[in-house]
């Protein structure tokens, strides 16, 4: 069991998805994740592959929040490595908050920021960290290497990560203030307790290495959120596949004592291959008013061996009602060709209950002239698709006393029906029964 924190997140609790699987601009894996609900936008920082381009330079993409769609990006030389991102709306603008140089190396040869910054995303544009006048850059005192800022969009504070006495710090400041130069810290600086970085005990199908790899952090409230990474012990155990996909952890700390509120295992999206925990940040959902903690995950996109994409899940901070949660409302699904509604068109939502996550559909469709064969009808939208495979029989046209065929839905969001045949065809599917468990 968990904890439920001030904010009403529970780590132990049901989550849902936001964008999933989602293509970016180029190869390597996400950094950093930020949103800007208001505008509709998903922010995600990516590493430029050091192989084609100079230490610390970003891609940043801009991602459709309903569609998925990749709608514009910015590259961003010499900025560091994304470990952590703000997105500020100002009007139909998105400003966001990155580090950036002067870069630190690190010994394997990453390129780490500095300093914090702020620009305004522009479409196809190229940013330079060093042409940024130093005006317009922040270092916290006393920091000696990589820093990273991220925003609280509940009250609108901006929460920078630095080194200092070989310590992780985090301080809080007015977004605003700090928007305009005045950086002011607001309430205490947090510490990092020692030891945190020390892999738990969990089950594992392998050994995991000893010690968590930082993937990020965001500050909501008073608690600050850190996500963790244990990768499968690939180098003490050679006979393990791979080091992917491993574990991951968030954490939760109480800022005014220090302490340690809650660790958990993080389970969304665990048909994912690869599944590298890439970022988090919070977010309040436009829809709702419901503030979320979002966190990010990085896979291999099929067919590929370097090429990455981006999957965003998210933990709910408002209770259940009457014992239900719902995780996305009813939603049209987008429908293939030859393929229409029925009396009541078709759509899904997702809810949770007694800590089970179900995918439920609802309307019918027709197909003309009829499907003859396994076919694909339709696609569900972001928010719905699962990670693993998902089936169920449903109720479909009576001919010869066959009435019931199999649809399906994978990772990729696409729906499919089996059952038809060229000498009985399924003319027309009734979702009302579909509410199966989702993953």
């Amino acid at each position: 069991m968990g904890t439920t924190d001030a904010n009403g997140v529970d780590l132990s609790g049901v989550t849902g998805r936001l964008i999933q699987t989602v293509d970016l601009v180029k190869g390597p894996a996400p950094q950093a994740i930020a949103t800007d609900p208001v505008n509709g936008h998903v922010f995600v920082l990516q590493v430029e592959s050091s192989a084609t381009a100079a230490q610390g330079n970003l891609y940043l993409n801009r991602i459709h929040r309903r569609t998925g769609a990749v709608t514009g990006s910015m590259q961003l030389k010499g900025f560091g490595h994304g470990l952590s991102m703000g997105a500020e709306p100002v009007g139909t603008d998105t400003y966001l908050w990155t580090e950036v140089g002067p870069l630190q190396i690190s010994k394997d040869g990453a390129a780490f920021g500095k300093a914090v910054t702020r620009f305004r995303f522009v479409d196809g544009g190229v940013l330079d960290g060093a042409v940024i006048p130093q005006s317009q850059k922040f270092t916290p005192p006393g920091s000696t290497s990589s820093t990273g800022p991220s925003l609280d969009p509940l009250n609108n504070q901006l929460c920078v990560m630095y080194h200092k006495d070989g310590k992780r710090h985090f301080t809080r400041y007015d977004a605003a203030a700090a928007a305009t130069g005045s950086w002011v810290p607001v309430g205490t600086t947090f510490v990092m307790p020692a030891g945190e970085d020390a892999t738990p005990d969990v089950p594992t199908p392998y050994p995991l290495q000893q010690t968590l790899v930082s993937q990020g952090y965001t500050a909501l409230g008073d608690v600050l959120y850190a996500y963790q990474w244990a990768p499968y012990d690939k180098e003490n155990n050679p006979e393990i596949p791979d080091s992917f996909p491993g574990i991951a952890f968030i954490t939760s700390y109480a800022w005014t004592t220090g302490e340690r509120i809650d660790r958990q295992v993080v389970t969304n999206a665990d048909g994912l291959t690869r599944r590298e925990p890439e970022g988090i940040a919070a977010e309040v959902d436009p829809a709702t008013g419901e503030t979320r903690l979002l966190f990010g995950f990085s896979n291999t996109v099929p067919g590929t061996t370097g090429s990455r994409d981006v999957t965003i899940g998210w933990y709910p901070t408002k209770p259940a009602v009457d014992g239900v949660k719902v995780l996305a409302d009813w939603e049209d699904l987008a429908l293939e060709a030859g393929v229409s509604p029925g009396a009541e068109r078709p759509r899904g939502r997702l809810i949770a209950l007694a800590g089970t996550t179900y995918l439920q559909l609802r309307g019918t469709v027709t197909c003309s002239p009829g499907l003859t064969a396994d076919s694909r009808i339709g696609t569900l939208p972001h928010r719905l698709r699962a990670t693993r495979l998902t089936r169920q029989n449903v109720p479909r046209n009576n001919n010869t006393g066959r009435c019931v065929c199999r649809i399906e839905t994978d990772v990729t969001g696409a729906l499919r029906v089996y059952g038809a045949t060229s000498d009985n065809a399924i003319t027309w599917i009734d979702f009302d029964g579909v509410s199966v468990a989702w993953r």
